[in-house]
């Protein structure tokens, strides 16, 4: 459940009701000590976790925690994976559910990866230490896992529309029955090594395979539609083989270090973007244009008019050190974005900041931060942060948070 601390809840609100939302400075508990500081924005609510679990699978690893910590939103809930398990909240911060069925990431080939709710189901993938990936169909309102599909080999993130799902196992590109889990089909021979992450839209699914050949087949059978190089060069031109694609009105939108709209019907490039930033982060689509963050060359957020690839704005990266890992949440006329230790508003429309929250340690060290998630005017973050001690009181062990704020 969220954090009840009388004292604590009234202090934030009361700090918000007053305009002090934007007002710089760390908060302090009873004891004058705080676990976490807060600067800039202030939170609305949070959720304290307890650290049970390092996520460090191997023994005596230190640098790959294979449970990422993850946060989405749809329909005004929030759904958080957190060491392995899921857990869903409404916008109040109060826990509806917690079930295992959380995101697993053992392959670390796709990015940070987050569950997804798709045509009304929500979605995990579990990539095991050894190349075993699970695909896991939720109810979102219980957590009840309706069913799973493990071809073998590790799995990218899924796509769903229209009653099928997509998703690739590096080897073969699957359709399923979104009802059931049923396998309908599958493209390739066992060696194409579908690696991008795919897409349905208009009846047609697609993927890009290792020599960057960009797959569209049929969403009901698989069956081949066309095949798009995206250049006439063997070797130049073509798509990445780790692409990130997403579907949306019967155009796909391919993002590597280039963003592509090719269209679902005849696999004909639309348009190209070449100033979007690296990092193959996907393109997020909200009213009419599409989001990118990332560093590397051209780093910042990025919007793209959808009809044309023109550019709108470009907003630089917030941290001259930091990485942008996920993609933008957007939603009530905002993106937001983190690096670590902030999380960053901007205008959608414009680009201009609107407000920053900074997230420290007791060390006031920056801490490491999830993706964004937003729905019904506020917008969350999950802090890995592991602090020994929390504002609410001493805890046995570390723990860590997920922040609300007001958009």
């Amino acid at each position: 459940m969220a954090d009840t601390g009388f004292s604590r809840r009234s202090l934030l609100r009361a700090a918000l009701l007053a305009g002090a939302a934007g007002m710089a400075g760390a908060c302090d508990d009873a004891a004058g000590v705080l676990s976490n500081k807060l600067s800039g924005r202030r939170p609305v609510w949070k959720h304290t976790f307890k650290t049970g679990d390092t996520g460090f699978v191997t023994p005596g690893s230190t640098s790959n925690d294979l449970f990422p910590y993850s946060v989405t939103a749809s329909g005004g809930m929030l759904y958080v994976s957190f060491e392995g398990k899921l857990y869903a909240f409404d916008t109040a911060g109060h826990e509806h559910w917690e079930s295992p069925y959380g995101q697993y990431d053992a392959s670390s080939q796709y990015g940070p990866t987050a569950p997804q709710v798709l045509d009304g189901v929500l979605y995990t993938v579990r990539n095991e230490p050894g190349g075993k990936g699970t695909l896991q169909a939720l109810d979102p309102t219980t957590g009840r896992l309706v069913w799973s599909f493990s071809p073998g080999a590790w799995l990218t993130p899924p796509s769903a529309a229209g009653g099928r799902v997509v998703v690739c196992n590096m080897r073969y590109l699957y359709g399923l029955d979104a009802a059931t889990g049923r396998q309908l089909w599958r493209v390739g021979r066992g060696s194409d090594l579908f690696l991008g992450v795919p897409a349905i839209t208009g009846g047609t699914a697609c993927a890009v395979d290792v020599d960057g050949i960009l797959h569209g087949v049929t969403a009901k059978a698989g069956d081949l539609r066309w095949s798009q190089s995206d250049g006439p060069s063997l070797i130049n031109g073509r798509f990445d083989q780790r692409s990130h694609t997403i579907g949306a009105d019967g155009v796909f939108y391919v993002r590597d270090a280039l963003l592509r709209a090719v269209s679902a019907s005849d696999g004909k490039v639309r348009w190209t973007n070449g100033a979007v930033p690296d990092a193959q982060n996907a393109a997020v689509s909200s009213g009419g244009l599409l989001y990118v963050s990332g560093h590397g060359e051209h780093p910042g957020v990025l919007a793209v008019d959808a009809a044309t690839g023109g550019t709108r704005w470009q907003a630089p990266i917030p941290d001259p050190n930091g990485t942008l890992d996920a993609s933008p949440a957007v939603a009530g006329g905002a993106v937001s974005v983190t690096v670590k230790g902030k999380l960053v508003n901007l205008d959608a429309a414009t680009g201009r900041p609107r407000w920053t929250a900074l997230i420290r340690n007791s060390n006031n060290g920056a801490v490491p931060l999830s993706g964004a998630a937003a729905a019904n005017g506020l917008v969350v973050v999950l802090c890995k942060d592991e602090a020994d001690v929390d504002d609410a009181g001493d805890k046995d062990g570390p723990v860590d948070h997920l922040y609300a704020y007001r958009l």
